[in-house]
């Protein structure tokens, strides 16, 4: 009797020693090391510029670098058709179609030019060895912005002076891709619904958007925003003969973006693989 309660209390003894024993290596093991990774901080290659003046020298110097290094680089440009001026619903109808009529005249365009190829006809200023000529009595504003979630990029907004011209703050940071003569010729393509005596442009409120690595300055993206407010004197035949002639106003936006830059040059496995 005796020994039979010693061994029940032995082992009774023996799994309170062994679920201790299993407690304390959890209780006591070293935790394991979360794995952190910590940024590497942002050194940029020269001072943050601030003001306006500073800033229209710091787009100028990144983006004319972009001829003088040749990248590699790809380019989309793309129109559209707002605030067309209408009268009545017929008439609306009628000035809707021109401006669409006019937006077609001119083609979308996409391209590209390889690591070394030569850019001085590809992005503005075309024919030049410059992408930007802007003064600070360019600008209405000009910023520079940290990139929320990308520490290592500056982000450039800048807007133009509105310009009744092509002579004007325009002229130095935009190409005028469209001839006004070749606009006119196309509409003899509508010459059964429309016919345009003659058309005038204003430049109002063109934007540029740069994307930069603050530490290389090298350019990420670069985004032309045009805005041509074009008045135009419009005749109407055939079945719109009824409208007789009117003067249709409209604005005319063009975005050509440049991306996809390539800053260093392939290697011949890359190259290959493309």
């Amino acid at each position: 009797m005796r020994t039979s309660l010693l061994l029940k209390i032995a082992a009774v003894l023996m799994v309170v020693v062994t679920i201790f024993t299993l407690a304390s290596c959890s209780l006591f093991d070293e935790p394991a090391e979360e794995e952190t990774t910590t940024e590497r901080p942002a050194v940029a290659l020269e001072a943050r510029p601030e003001t306006t003046a500073q800033v229209v020298a710091y787009f100028n110097k990144v983006v004319n670098n972009i001829k003088a290094s040749r990248p590699g680089v790809s380019s989309s440009r793309s129109y559209d058709v707002k605030n067309v001026d209408t009268g009545d619903t017929a008439e609306a109808k009628a000035l809707i179609q021109f401006a669409k009529s006019f937006s077609e005249a001119l083609e979308k365009v996409k391209d590209s030019k390889e690591y070394g190829e030569n850019l001085n006809d590809f992005l503005p200023l075309k024919g030049t060895d410059t992408v930007s000529r802007l003064t600070e009595a360019d600008v209405v504003s000009a910023e520079l912005t940290d990139v929320e979630d990308d520490q290592y990029v500056y982000d450039v907004h800048i807007v133009l002076q509105n310009s009744a011209e092509r002579n004007g703050s325009v002229s130095n940071a935009f190409d005028f891709n469209i001839e006004k003569s070749e606009v006119l010729d196309t509409f003899t393509d509508y010459k059964d619904s429309v016919e345009v005596g003659d058309y005038n442009v204003s430049y109002d409120e063109c934007e540029i958007f740069a994307r930069v690595n603050k530490e290389t300055n090298q350019v990420l993206s670069l985004n032309y925003v045009m805005n041509a407010s074009v008045t135009a004197s419009v005749s109407f035949c055939g079945s719109l003969a009824d409208l007789g002639e009117t003067d249709v106003s409209f604005t005319l936006r063009e975005e050509r973006s440049f991306n996809d830059f390539v800053w260093e040059e392939p290697t011949e496995a890359e190259t290959a693989a493309e």
